[in-house]
């Protein structure tokens, strides 16, 4: 995507002038810091183990409620000092660009519940052991579920940071500049406010990027391997917003004639994201390092991974057993699907273990009737249905 020239400050810099966008949106109010918590019930995984802070990674601000930055001097020390997990390179682009750093805490937020949302039925539902880390000791295994979790969080940081843009909450962006597109007929207006996901994709990959860069590892070693890597995924995952943005219209004209319409540049729904990815998971590419320290491809026999495309360089475990090293809940106590024959089904989360059968109360609305006007009353019905669960 050689149209996406950063025009930020590298991890490297020291002093840089901030860009401008002279047609920007007038600033909102942000919400109060309190609204920036997160809610316990979207970390919780079904094991109720609660996903914990890796200090030494960003993905500590998703879990960490930071401050409304109007409180601090732009440029000021104490915001970026005070949050954990940023390298050198991170905390420069702190002091820069301090506004952006509760949209960055969103996106990493958007990106850990998609993870859990797509991988619910599966043996690894984006959990962890008890430890120190946001994805836990998966992390140290460059296999699938390090590939997705990277991308994933890479997108979110797109996605949270487009919209503020959008949302005029930066002060150095505002509505989308996107060129019309060639399609577009020609009586249609083009230039309403849109997502800017030009600045949202050059944002996040110098400050997504950042830690990565700044490691110094010897070439064609693993942790060089696991580098490339990193980078691969977190280009595919800004890859995944970028390219599934797609034109919004709304009609204008009398009656809802639909005589004018004015569209603008939009984000998708960032669940199409999450789904995008998880394809992208189950055909991802097995590397390893070739002999000018270059990750290559395992079997030839397949096309070369595409900037889209995710990459891995070690298998994954099983995640049958709660195991310590790997990071794994094992799959004891899951819930399962009897009649699945999918990776919720009991044969296959189960790991052949065999699983029990209980009967509990399923509690949902029923019998709902629309009343003039202009509301709808349900009744509560109670069901006895039977569950499996994983022994």
């Amino acid at each position: 995507m050689s149209q996406h020239r950063s025009t930020f400050p590298t991890a490297g810099c020291v002093t840089v002038d901030r860009p401008t966008m002279d047609s920007r949106p007038a600033r909102r109010r942000r919400p109060e810091a309190g609204q920036h918590l997160l809610l316990a019930a979207a970390l919780l995984v079904c094991s109720s183990q609660l996903l914990l802070v890796d200090a030494n990674s960003w993905w500590s601000l998703a879990l960490t409620p930071i401050e409304r930055p109007e409180m601090y001097i732009i440029g000021a020390q104490p915001l970026c000092s005070q949050l954990s997990g940023l390298s050198q390179g991170q905390k420069k682009l702190c002091q820069l660009y301090q506004d952006h750093m509760v949209y960055i805490e969103d996106g990493g937020k958007t990106g850990i519940k998609e993870c859990q949302y797509q991988f619910r039925q599966r043996r690894w539902n984006c959990s962890t052991v008890d430890d120190t880390s946001v994805f836990g000791r998966v992390m140290q295994i460059g296999s699938r579920e390090m590939a997705f979790a990277y991308a994933i969080s890479a997108a979110g940081v797109v996605n949270a940071i487009s919209r503020a843009c959008r949302e005029g909450e930066l002060s150095t962006c505002g509505c989308s500049r996107a060129a019309r597109p060639r399609d577009l007929p020609r009586d249609w207006l083009w230039g309403g406010c849109g997502d800017n996901v030009n600045y949202g994709y050059r944002f996040a990959r110098e400050f997504v990027d950042a830690r990565e860069r700044e490691k110094n590892h010897l070439r064609g070693s693993p942790d060089h391997a696991r580098t490339l890597m990193n980078l691969q995924n977190n280009e595919a995952g800004r890859q995944a917003v970028y390219n599934l943005a797609n034109v919004a219209c709304k009609c204008h004209g009398v009656s809802g004639s639909c005589s004018l319409k004015t569209c603008w540049l939009q984000l998708a729904d960032f669940r199409r994201v999450g789904e995008f990815l998880k394809e992208k998971y189950d055909s991802a590419a097995a590397m390893r390092v070739g002999r000018k320290g270059k990750l290559e491809q395992v079997d030839k026999r397949f096309n070369a991974p595409t900037p889209e495309d995710l990459v891995y360089i070690d298998p994954s475990p099983d995640y049958c057993l709660r195991n310590s090293t790997t990071g794994s809940l094992g799959t004891q106590g899951r819930l399962c699907n009897k009649t699945s024959e999918g990776m919720d089904g009991c044969e296959l989360m189960c790991c052949g273990r065999g699983y029990d059968q209980f009967k509990t109360y399923k509690h949902e609305r029923c019998h709902c009737k629309f009343h003039w006007c202009c509301y709808v009353k349900c009744k509560r019905c109670t069901t006895l249905v039977d569950q499996f669960v994983c022994k």
